[in-house]
């Protein structure tokens, strides 16, 4: 594993932040050093953010350097950033059944973990692997073991886990809330929860484009993983159709999804309070500026005292429907 800081300043975990903002924020890069990221998220009026704490690309773990940390963290103070989210890289797969690529897996996902204490990250978030040459069930018990095993040997301390869900590409897990929801079980006692992309759920063919779909998603993430286990969304347009089972992201109103569904998910009352981190495609200077952007304006205000304010009338549909909805949510009753 790459050599990490132990630090005992840490930023709180799951302090409050200082301002009743909307949490919400873009995957930052941390070149050409760690401070980087920070300034660039608050550059782009973030008040949370993403990174991946070492190249997502390769095994070699990069080393945090102590004056790195502690103006990192300082600068987070300093623009109320919060939560930070780091991405697990992309090679570590847990639930393969190549027992070399497994253990290989274990220890860069042990790298993640100390990397994140030592960075005070809240989340780390973590694509739950492919299980080709096995069953679903077997994929998801090599999961299990191999993130009980590194957990085992470097605890998470303050870091939430969280399994986001998947498109459904070959052989990959999460695809199905329920599978989520088994994997969350076969974990019970560690910090952990959900991580739900918009643009894999509409590519494994949830339609987040429609007021029935986003509710559909809604009342069955609320009767599988539980909407509480669910504290960051990633939101991502879908480049791909609907139920392609290809990840393919796309940059806000652009994809199959639509300004309008993001409309609707950005102030449902179910989910307005998550923290939303987008993912979308850095092609050309200035996309993450203009997906921040377009996202911000999407958001209406909060509740006012005579109630919904005319922005959240606007996208709520249906009063039928939005009963239904509170009812198998268990809300306004």
């Amino acid at each position: 594993m790459g050599e990490v800081i132990q630090d005992s300043e840490r930023i709180p975990p799951h302090s409050k932040p200082s301002t009743p903002l909307w949490r919400v924020g873009i995957h930052t890069s941390i070149s050409p050093t760690l401070v980087h990221a920070p300034e660039k998220a608050h550059q782009l009026g973030c008040t949370a953010f993403q990174i991946f704490s070492s190249s997502p690309r390769m095994w070699k773990q990069s080393s945090l350097l102590p004056q790195n940390v502690a103006a990192f963290k300082e600068l987070r103070r300093k623009y109320d950033l919060y939560p930070l989210v780091i991405h697990v890289g992309y090679l570590v797969n847990l639930a393969s059944q190549d027992e070399a690529l497994r253990m290989r897996s274990i220890e860069a996902f042990r790298a993640e973990i100390s990397r994140a204490v030592a960075i005070s990250a809240e989340y780390l978030v973590l694509h739950p692997g492919n299980y080709k040459g096995a069953t679903v069930e077997q994929g998801v018990n090599t999961l299990a073991v191999s993130i009980r095993k590194a957990a085992q040997e470097t605890p998470f301390e303050t870091v939430t886990l969280l399994i986001e869900n998947s498109s459904g590409q070959s052989n990959a897990l999460g695809a199905s809330f329920t599978e989520l929801q088994h994997i969350l079980t076969m974990l019970h006692g560690l910090p952990i929860g959900c991580c739900i992309d918009t643009a894999h759920c509409y590519a494994s063919g949830m339609d987040l484009s429609s007021p029935e779909g986003l509710d559909d998603v809604v009342i069955s993430l609320q009767q599988t993983i539980g909407l509480d286990r669910v504290p960051v969304i990633h939101a991502n347009d879908c480049r791909s159709p609907l139920g392609s089972h290809l990840d393919r992201h796309e940059h806000i109103g652009s994809g199959g999804i639509g300004l309008k569904g993001f409309q609707r998910i950005v102030n449902h009352p179910l989910l307005r309070d998550k923290t939303f981190i987008l993912e979308t495609p850095l092609e050309q200077d200035g996309d993450d500026l203009r997906n921040m952007q377009a996202i911000l304006t999407l958001r209406s205000d909060t509740a006012t005292t005579s109630g919904r304010s005319k922005s959240r009338k606007a996208i709520t549909t249906k009063p039928a429907r939005a009963s239904k909805l509170a009812r198998k949510t268990g809300k306004g009753k």
